[in-house]
Parts: C-alpha cells; sequence; structure tokens
C-alpha cells in the first residue's frame, strides 16, 4: 500500500480528523473552552467514532490528539499514551439516541455555564435563534463528570434535545456534522449571552404567541 493510501484509509489522517481539531481550535480562540477542557468527536461513515484525547491542549490540537475508537470506546487507533477523553461514555450514549447525532460538542461557554450553574433555563420564547437553531435547551441536572451518571442524566433528554445544559458543569451540542455542532455550540453561548444583558437590563418579552413554535418547525432546514 502506497503512503497516500496508507494516508486514506487512516481516519486519524482524514478531512473528519481535521475538521475535528479544527472546531476545537475555533472554540479555544472564541473562549468557549480554555487549556485541556472540553472534549469533542465525530460518528465515521463505518460507525466508528474519532474522539479527542484526554488532557490535550484544545488550544493546539491537532489530528494526532485524537483517537480512533468503535461504538463501544474500545481503542482502535491513536498515538502512543494517548485515551479517549474521560466524557467519552456521554458522547457514546448520544450516538446511541439515534442516527442523525454524528457530532458531538462539549464545551465550558461561560454565560451558558453561568445558567448551568444557576439552574436557569434558556427560555425558547424570547431570541429566534434559540428554538430556530438549537431546538429543544435541556437543562439537565448535576452528575458527576466522566462517569456513567452523567449519561445517565442526560437519557431523559435524548433524543428530542440538541443541546444541553450541564448543571455545574459546561454544554454539550449535537449534530449531523461536525460544522452543526460548532455552531450550535456557538450560538447557544450568544444566546446566553443577550439573555443575560437582557436581564441586567430590567429582562426580555416574549416573542409573539406561537412564534416559537413555527422557527422550530424551520430548524431542520438550517445548516
Amino acid at each position: 500500500m502506497s503512503p497516500a493510501s496508507r494516508l486514506a484509509a487512516n481516519p486519524l489522517g482524514g478531512a473528519a480528523a481535521r475538521a475535528l481539531a479544527a472546531a476545537v481550535r475555533r472554540l479555544h480562540a472564541r473562549g468557549l473552552l480554555a487549556g485541556n477542557e472540553g472534549n469533542v468527536s465525530c460518528r465515521l461513515p463505518d460507525g466508528t467514532l474519532l474522539v479527542s484525547a484526554a488532557g490535550t491542549d484544545k488550544g493546539t490540537l491537532s489530528p494526532r490528539h485524537l483517537v480512533h475508537i468503535d461504538g463501544t470506546g474500545r481503542v482502535l487507533a491513536g498515538a502512543p499514551g494517548l485515551v479517549p477523553s474521560s466524557e467519552v461514555g456521554m458522547h457514546l450514549a448520544l450516538y446511541a439516541a439515534g442516527p442523525a447525532v454524528r457530532a458531538v460538542v462539549h464545551a465550558h461557554p461561560p454565560a451558558a455555564t453561568g445558567f448551568a450553574t444557576a439552574g436557569i433555563p434558556l427560555p425558547d420564547d424570547v431570541l429566534p435563534e434559540i428554538p430556530a437553531l438549537l431546538g429543544r435547551v435541556a437543562l439537565v441536572p448535576y452528575a458527576r463528570p466522566g462517569t456513567p451518571a452523567l449519561a445517565a442524566a442526560m437519557a431523559p433528554y435524548l433524543p428530542e434535545a440538541q443541546a444541553f445544559l450541564l448543571a455545574h458543569h459546561g454544554a454539550t451540542t449535537v449534530g449531523t456534522t461536525v460544522a452543526q455542532a460548532l455552531v450550535r455550540m456557538e450560538s447557544l453561548e450568544q444566546a446566553a449571552r443577550i439573555l443575560l444583558a437582557a436581564r441586567l437590563l430590567g429582562g426580555a418579552g416574549a416573542l409573539p404567541p406561537g412564534e416559537a413554535e413555527a422557527l422550530r418547525g424551520v430548524a431542520v432546514a438550517l445548516p
């Protein structure tokens, strides 16, 4: 097999790995995670997964910091010494919820995490972007990160929700592509910042009656 063929056959050297690494660096650059916080993954056409390795610097993450695993979390390939993120159980639970989930982004966006920590849900009847871009935003009760309890806490909200506020922890978004999951995370944080500003200014009014429900109906057409 030629070097080019070996690269094409190796998911860690493919387009999906490059897209996943670029998404992580973008999240870091925009302050939605810091240091070695957060984790991302995507599902490949054969059903296996690429996931960020534990303890990696997200500001400089490249495809070599990803791990190739199967649907049970068993490592198939990766650089020596790398292991999947400790949150891999959460990722596996989200993929198991339905075939439409093909990418998962978990980060610690400051404003959205503030709402999660305060136990305040994001209303879906104030900003059009929430029902249209995010759909239902679930507020998930606290469960210890990196344990099966976290996946169990998220289970009641699957597969209806595409965005999750994790109490005292952060936020997670899913998508049919890495780009969609990334955009949802950015939109979640943007909405949280706007709603926080509205609260400081005295509160936010609601959309016209029925508008949020109508906007949810166009969500499937958005990238």
